[in-house]
């Protein structure tokens, strides 16, 4: 059997399966288990589950997205919202309650896609009705510390489908940057700026890893100043913006804020200004200038972030 999550679905899936990594360290670390931040067709979900030996497993839809016959949902381990599902291994009769929906049958897969597929056109039709009827379309104020924002991050990479643009002055944060490297292998493309006095350290083995993946990363800090933004555009119309940069004292030390927005008009904005910043800032130098040029910022910056 070939490792889940290991290939991007094909075109002609009509249904996919879009896991987010789970909060809780613990269950990040868990093994050959389709849970960390895998896109799956329901036949490698089935197969695997072939093997399995619990009586359960619940998960959480946070939402769903349609194209024509091709539906994507996007699912969770640990939710909070959405609907919930229970897979189990054993053919029993389906029941279905107001906010639990039950797919006992995972044999044969067009059962249980066909059910799943239900309860995705129900919640696009919700998140479509959400949409019409507010000017504010999915807005989220969320603060440190340990406010969730680091998992809202998380989940919104999780669901990209085709650009990501990262602005970010303090940027240590491994598991966002796993994210983004996640993002990269099912193909979105991911495009970051950071300020160039902050990459030395740990930042600097953070850029070195992403751009090694293939990331679009260029450095810049303007002339007496510094590059302090910090904001994500995904796919041309989800934004996050604030204070919180992106880093482990940001997430669970400082007093920070960061809001969520799905908004096509401000996040062309946010677009544009990271279109602006992008184009006068540089790639990193390469051979021996580059860890020269290192040194040298630790030794004169006068800026020492304590994000």
């Amino acid at each position: 059997m070939s490792e889940l999550g290991e290939g991007r679905p094909s075109e002609e899936d009509e249904l996919v399966l879009v896991f987010r990594p789970p909060e809780n360290p613990a269950a990040q670390a868990a093994v050959d288990t389709p849970f960390k931040g895998h896109r799956l067709k329901l036949d490698e979900l089935l197969d695997w589950f072939k093997a399995l030996r619990v009586d359960s497993i619940e998960l959480w839809i946070e939402g769903a997205k349609t194209s024509g016959k091709n539906t994507e949902l996007f699912l969770s381990t640990e939710g909070k919202t959405g609907a919930k599902i229970t897979l189990k291994p054993r053919l029993e009769d389906a029941s279905n309650g107001p906010s639990l929906y039950r797919v006992e049958s995972f044999s044969p897969s067009n059962t249980l896609g066909a059910s799943l597929r239900k309860v995705a056109g129900n919640l696009a039709a919700k998140q479509g009705q959400t949409r019409e009827n507010s000017p504010y379309s999915l807005i989220a104020a969320l603060f440190s510390p340990k406010g969730g924002i680091e998992q809202q991050i998380l989940t919104s990479i999780g669901g990209a489908m085709a650009t990501i643009e990262m602005a970010a002055y303090a940027f240590t944060n491994e598991i966002i940057a796993m994210a983004l490297i996640d993002a990269i292998k099912r193909g979105v493309k991911v495009s970051l700026v950071m300020d160039k006095s902050q990459t030395k350290g740990p930042q600097a083995s953070l850029h070195d890893a992403l751009e090694k993946a293939g990331t679009a990363i260029r450095l810049v800090s303007p002339l007496g100043g510094i590059m302090h933004d910090k904001f994500i555009v995904v796919d041309g119309k989800n934004v996050e913006w604030g204070s919180y940069n992106y880093t482990g004292r940001a997430e669970d030390a400082n007093f920070e804020n960061a809001t969520f927005l799905s908004d096509d008009s401000l996040a062309q904005k946010y677009h544009s200004d990271f279109e602006s910043i992008f184009n006068q800032a540089t790639p990193e130098a390469q051979g021996v200038g580059r860890p020269v040029r290192r040194f040298l910022r630790r030794l004169k910056s006068p800026f020492r972030s304590r994000g």
